[in-house]
């Protein structure tokens, strides 16, 4: 597996909400520029899995313009929307919400239901940088508050939005009285279409 080259973000890249986070482990992983595949298997001492729950196109005019924006896509352009899980054996370690612009998404691997979006990037070579733009509270599907952020992958352009959410068990959410627990993240086509799915 060849290692791709990390691209230095724009100053101030990282949001003031990683320190916010007592454990520096949470700390480290949420403002992390590198790959986060590598990183939880590091934590977890564990090859992991991608389990693609969800995958479709549809119009970028369903979804947020924040995410819309981020992305440099028009509203008349067509997103490839994932959901997915990175796991080993039957843990989950992080639940992961991609857009990506199709187009893009098809040429870098990222439509690959079977590889990790990092670990396909990392086997084509690919130059990649992160611009991290919120790093908070997410809710855990068992209702626990977890550890997330959300980021644009860029490469000569971006490629992809991509929110991760960690396993609370693994990553700790633990953090001071000054972080808002602001769990709504508006960035899914429900938060456009409230009730839509």
């Amino acid at each position: 597996m060849t290692a791709a080259p990390l691209l230095p973000g724009p100053p101030g890249a990282f949001p003031p909400g990683g320190p916010g986070f007592r454990d520096p482990l949470t700390r480290m992983l949420l403002v992390n520029d590198g790959y986060t595949t590598p990183a939880l298997e590091a934590i977890v001492d564990a090859d992991l899995s991608v389990r693609v729950g969800y995958q479709h196109a549809m119009n970028a005019t369903e979804l947020p313009s924040t995410v819309v924006d981020a992305l440099s896509v028009s509203a008349h352009d067509r997103v490839l929307v994932r959901r997915s899980r990175l796991v080993h054996g039957k843990l989950t370690v992080s639940i992961n919400y991609v857009v990506a612009a199709s187009g893009r998404a098809e040429v870098y691997g990222v439509d690959d239901s079977s590889t990790p979006i990092g670990r396909s990037l990392m086997s084509r070579g690919v130059a990649q940088r992160r611009r991290i733009l919120r790093v908070g509270l997410a809710r855990w599907p068992d209702g626990r508050p977890c550890a997330a952020r959300a980021y644009v992958l860029h490469l000569d352009q971006p490629l992809c939005y991509i929110r991760e959410t960690f396993n609370p068990s693994i990553v700790s959410p633990e953090h001071g009285s000054h972080l808002a627990e602001d769990l709504d993240w508006n960035d899914e086509p429900d938060s456009v279409h409230p009730g839509a799915q």
